[in-house]
């Protein structure tokens, strides 16, 4: 395996106030009772021990220590620290042993306990101090989490981000309400204003979808009767009902406009007797019969067919 010290002091902790409104007092901190002195990169502890720590010096309230980089598991970290893409460092899975809500304890901007005794279980390599991963909770010393401060911040911010909304006059008189009209009443008619907004919503939709069925069974009904009348093929009002889909007022000039159109079974029903072949001249519908060719003329030539079956 291979490791590589840096000669270059991280502040690890010190006593001003973190990113969830707590503080740590350096001068609480047991640091013979962080035992291995080891770290991860940015708390993922999954990806193994990135950093043991060296050299440690406290000046002020400041915590220093020097990192020896495991570079069989991490072969860039040591480039990346001198290149500054990683140049902090954070305390993590903080053992509190005794913490304090006293507000004479807390300096401007904090929001949350004072960490009176405690110690860390690893110190990590970070791109940014006082990581959102590793602070967010304080431990016993069983492992047990005594103050989730993540829970804490949020509560804060949320409550910190509730405004009180003022009504104007003319706002409150478009809910039917007065000047003085109480939080309760104000809430009350927002709520009746949202519900029949949602009633608007689901009857303007109902209307829509009927408005669509209806003008999908006018272009049904204008195509089946302009078929029934022989304006139209399958195949042309199938292309029909696509491009006047949504449009049946258009649909139905233009299928009005149409002139019926005669169905012919055969090309060969335009032959004139002049151009019959040879076997069928001059032959009668019984002669036709006898010889057992009138089957052959009423498929080739149904016009002439039926005018020999009429003269007989």
């Amino acid at each position: 395996m291979s490791f590589k010290k840096i000669d270059k002091e991280f502040c690890l902790t010190d006593n001003s106030v973190n990113v969830y409104g707590y503080r740590l007092l350096t001068e609480g901190l047991e640091l013979n009772r962080f035992q291995p002195t080891i770290g991860f990169l940015m708390h993922n502890r999954d990806n193994g021990v990135a950093v043991r720590w060296e050299d440690f010096r406290i000046d002020g309230d400041k915590l220093y220590a020097k990192p020896v980089i495991n570079v069989s598991r991490f072969p860039h970290l040591v480039e990346e620290i001198e290149a500054g893409f990683y140049a902090g460092a954070s305390v993590g899975k903080i053992v509190a042993l005794e913490l304090s809500d006293d507000d004479t304890m807390k300096i401007e901007g904090q929001t949350g306990v004072t960490v009176i005794k405690w110690f860390p279980r690893e110190a990590s390599i970070v791109d940014l101090p006082g990581n959102y991963s590793a602070l967010a909770q304080l431990y016993d010393e069983c492992n047990n989490i005594l103050y989730d401060l993540s829970d804490k911040k949020q509560e804060t911010t949320k409550k910190s981000e509730m405004k009180k909304i003022e009504f104007t006059t003319e706002q409150l008189q478009l809910l039917n309400l007065s000047d003085n009209a109480s939080d309760e009443q104000i809430g009350v008619a927002l709520k009746n204003l949202a519900d029949k907004a949602k009633r608007v919503d689901a009857a303007e939709k109902e209307l829509q979808d009927l408005k669509a069925e209806t003008t999908k069974t006018k272009v049904k009904e204008i195509l089946e009767k302009g078929m029934t009348e022989h304006k139209l093929t399958k195949e042309l009002a199938d292309n029909l009902e696509k491009d006047y889909a949504g449009n049946p007022d258009a649909l139905k000039k233009l299928v009005d406009s149409i002139a019926p159109q005669t169905r012919v079974a055969n090309p060969k029903d335009a032959k004139t007797p002049t151009d019959l072949p040879e076997k069928f001249r001059g032959k009668s519908f019984n002669d036709l019969y006898v010889s057992g060719q009138l089957d052959e003329l009423k498929a080739d030539y149904p016009d002439y067919y039926e005018t020999l079956k009429n003269k007989k």
